[in-house]
């Protein structure tokens, strides 16, 4: 029997044991799953042990673990989907206004500024005319293309990204 056929044979197997077991059998791995070389068969196993394990747990556990939609503005997209890529397809806010409650330069000068909720931007370029101290409220917005804006109270706004 050659290579190819061995193979075929391994993953049809696979899948018979996957598609045929019960939900009390869980003797498939991931690491099994990974070997199986068919994209089907493959996605079948790792159904059969994940969707099982992620049934088993009640909702209100779900409901409670779910960020909330501002904890993910100013992730990237893939970010977005790697955290819970269910929860990505959800609109989010266009915008955030939050106080500081540090402001730090980095020694290439651009602004580095800590939000009350937790999240931390820092300035894409240096921009000396945007100034923010701790305390004031700003508000970090959508721009154009994937970029944001942190609006300073004196109405000013830099590019900025998200660093934590």
């Amino acid at each position: 029997m050659n290579d190819t056929n061995l193979r075929a044979s391994a993953a049809l197997l696979a899948l018979v044991f996957v598609l045929g077991a019960g939900p009390t059998a869980s003797a498939a791995t991931p690491q099994e799953c990974a070997a199986i070389d068919g994209d089907p068969a493959r996605l079948a196993c790792y159904d059969a042990i994940f969707r099982r394990a992620a049934g088993a747990g009640s909702s209100a556990a779900v409901a409670a673990t779910a960020p909330n939609p501002e904890a993910d503005f100013g992730l990237t997209e893939s970010a977005k989907r790697a955290r819970d890529p269910e929860k990505a397809q959800e609109e989010l806010p266009q915008s955030i206004t939050s106080k500081v409650t540090t402001v730090s330069r980095r020694p290439t000068g651009e602004l580095v500024v800590t939000l009350e909720n937790g999240q931390v931007w820092s300035q894409v370029t240096v921009d000396q005319r945007a100034r923010v101290a701790a305390g004031d409220t700003v508000t970090v917005k959508k721009g154009a293309l994937g970029s944001h804006l942190l609006v300073t109270a004196a109405r000013y706004a830099t590019n900025v990204r998200r660093v934590r």
